[in-house]
């Protein structure tokens, strides 16, 4: 039963990371592509804030589940960073 509740939390920690970025990056292509591609914000810090939420509301697990959670987080926060950069890539093409 943990189980499902670490997936669960894994999953909506990573969203939220990803609906941050999504505004942020949203926000971003509407002011122009002059501070839109910078690595560090479009991969790393999606991942951290995803970790950082899922560490937030690990507290009653043990290790193992801690560990699961940070890794659903994780991978869900990049995926979505990533899936925003080709769209916005893809919408700055067609514009161009």
């Amino acid at each position: 039963m943990k189980a499902r509740y670490v997936v669960i939390l894994g999953i909506l920690s990573g969203l939220v990371s990803f609906f941050l970025f999504t505004f942020l990056d949203f926000y971003a292509f509407l002011q122009g592509p002059s501070w839109w591609f910078n690595p560090i914000d479009e991969y790393v810090l999606p991942i951290v804030v995803g970790v950082v939420v899922a560490n937030l509301v690990s507290g009653k697990f043990n290790t193992i589940f801690r560990i699961y959670l940070n890794l659903i987080s994780g991978v869900v926060s990049y995926v979505g960073s990533y899936v925003i950069i080709l769209t916005l890539i893809s919408i700055h093409q067609l514009l161009i």
